[in-house]
């Protein structure tokens, strides 16, 4: 193959590449990206669904993370947790979204990580279309090198005055439980919170529920004997 040849093959391949990753971006495990730009329904139909389940959660971080200790809030506000089943492909997106801040508290969110995306292919952007609520989306997107934990960030820090507009993450499976992963939001000097959400991957029993399963297996097996 000749030099011109070469570089037809390389062009090809890096389009191709770029057409898989469509509109949205497709975040390995190990990857960052600062592309985070935003999208609308009219860009990727694939966007379009049905909502199979809504939750909001009203949470509040404290100071030195002394929920209970008699410490001031910093922040307080709503995460929305919303999946969406694609009409396209069948589906789900996992939609997050920052609201109903208390506009008294000074604190600003830095960044949100959510996890239980181990083992599948997983992309993400945030809506900004006209229609849609909020006025601030993350700006960056990165994955741990498992690709468990997915982590948003919002360089303009998200203060208490406005609300984020939804951003999310796609996923290759039809198939979400309820309580599975775990949000935690961040403020700007480090203090957080932690929210039970819907995941991707159902949740590992505690070693307690697990005894307790084997042991009601084990009377089971002796009822039968």
């Amino acid at each position: 193959m000749n030099l011109s040849q070469t570089l037809g093959a390389a062009i090809i391949m890096a389009c191709g590449s770029a057409a898989l990753a469509g509109p949205v971006v497709d975040l390995a495990p190990g990857e960052i990206t600062g592309e985070l730009s935003g999208i609308t329904n009219s860009t990727m139909g694939e966007l379009i669904g049905s909502v199979q389940s809504d939750v909001y959660q009203d949470f509040a971080i404290y100071a030195n993370q002394g929920e209970g200790r008699g410490l001031p809030a910093l922040y307080e506000g709503t995460l929305l947790t919303r999946v969406v089943r694609s009409n396209q492909t069948g589906n789900l997106h996992f939609n997050y979204r920052i609201l109903n801040a208390n506009s008294e508290l000074a604190g600003m969110i830095s960044r949100i990580e959510v996890d239980g995306f181990e083992g599948f292919q997983t992309r993400v952007e945030y809506r900004n279309e006209l229609s849609s609520p909020g006025v601030q989306g993350p700006s960056d997107a990165s994955r741990s090198e498992n690709g468990n934990i997915l982590n948003f960030e919002f360089d303009e820090l998200l203060d208490s005055s406005a609300d984020s507009r939804y951003f999310f993450a796609m996923v290759d499976t039809d198939t979400f439980y309820e309580n599975a992963a775990n949000a935690t939001i961040f403020l700007q000097n480090g203090e957080s919170v932690t929210l039970s959400v819907a995941g991707a991957t159902p949740s590992v029993p505690a070693p307690g529920a697990l005894a307790l399963l084997s042991a009601g297996g084990l009377m089971t097996m002796r009822r039968r004997r």
